[in-house]
């Protein structure tokens, strides 16, 4: 979800807004809504798809840059993120108590060991540590794999799939090896089944799969659109990248790539909405602060109705749920305008001087 490139694909951009609106809607409806569901097998998924597509492992001259770039751009914002977020958690009392329940030795467990900050309202930037990983990973896999023939690329990435929807029975041996830890280090099991995702992006850019597709996405859409809901939370409940939470392998891929397709397609056809651009442009810090949204507008409602909801456990019905998630959607756009606004003058001032150089 990175927010500045030189250049950039709109289409992109567009996938990551409509993404995050879902990511939004997920985290608001009841956990046992069906739509919760559905989303759920796709919406994270599709993140690391469309990092693959502007992921450039040859670029990079060896092990040492690749881990110095992405330590920069995955880790360094992740302490950043989750810092602000501790900051904020220790202002107000209702949100430090928590912390302060859990102890600080669990706290801190959870934000340098596992890559995930629990009771701080940005428990969703375990992302960029999947993120982190998922690249190394897909890395290793093309300075290994990637001049291979087709055949044992193909038959890696299906042992790669098996291995990610397995990783809770490496976890469970690696409990018994050390009791004190439930899971691998820092996204480890999460970024092996992302890496999958990673890589595929890789080549749909590299293809030039949107570009072949043509008129076809008319048909794609729906078809591909219907066959993730189908096998997807009609068939089996809840699926969760961040717990390694999955369907059967075969059907969990199945409905994650068709979901993800889905959306990139649609995004592809809207590639000019500006809005959706802009959300997409933006995507890190709009979607590290969505807990927070979703919450003030929930307490704001309380303050007017009495009646506080808790998101994904006690929220009314789709509509309502719909309404919040348009009104957190709205504050995190409202959130991100400041720093719009000063890369809009920062840019423009670039262009100013390049012009006054030139003459």
């Amino acid at each position: 979800m990175e927010t500045r490139a030189l250049d950039r694909r709109t289409e992109i951009d567009v996938a990551k807004g409509f993404a995050l609106f879902l990511v939004v809607f997920a985290h608001v409806l009841d956990r046992d809504s069906i739509w919760a569901y559905w989303i759920f097998m796709f919406h994270m998924p599709v993140f690391f798809f469309l990092s693959g597509m502007t992921f450039r492992p040859e670029k990079y001259k060896g092990l040492p840059e690749f881990l110095k770039d992405k330590w920069k751009k995955r880790v360094v914002p992740y302490l950043i993120v989750t810092f602000i977020g501790l900051c904020i958690c220790m202002i107000r009392p209702d949100y430090r108590q928590p912390v302060l329940d859990r102890g600080w030795k669990d706290i801190l467990l959870w934000i340098f060991y596992y890559g995930q900050p629990v009771e701080l309202y940005v428990g969703q930037i375990w992302f960029l540590m999947g993120l982190f990983m998922a690249e190394l990973f897909a890395y290793l896999w093309f300075r290994i794999l990637g001049q291979r023939p087709l055949w044992v690329r193909c038959y890696s990435l299906l042992f790669l799939g098996w291995a990610a929807v397995n990783m809770n029975q490496v976890n469970d041996v690696f409990r018994t090896i050390f009791p004190m830890f439930h899971r691998l280090p820092w996204k480890m099991d999460t970024g092996v089944c992302a890496a999958v995702f990673l890589i595929a992006g890789y080549y749909t850019t590299k293809t030039k799969l949107l570009e072949r597709t043509g008129s076809l996405v008319w048909f794609l859409i729906p078809f591909c659109t219907w066959l993730s809901y189908y096998f997807g939370p009609r068939m089996y409940g809840y699926v969760n990248m961040c717990d390694c939470t999955y369907s059967p392998g075969p059907f969990f891929f199945l409905v994650a790539f068709l979901g993800s397709a889905s959306l990139v397609f649609t995004a592809f056809l809207c590639k000019n909405w500006k809005f959706w651009e802009y959300c997409g442009r933006y995507s890190l810090p709009m979607f590290s602060a969505q807990t927070f949204a979703i919450y003030w507008v929930l307490e704001g409602i309380a303050k007017v109705t009495g009646q506080m909801y808790i998101p994904r456990h006690t929220m009314p019905g789709h509509k309502v749920s719909l309404l919040v998630s348009i009104g957190a959607f709205a504050l995190m756009v409202i959130f991100v305008y400041p720093w719009h606004v000063y890369q809009k003058k920062r840019a423009e001032g670039v262009l100013f001087l390049r012009k006054t150089t030139k003459k």
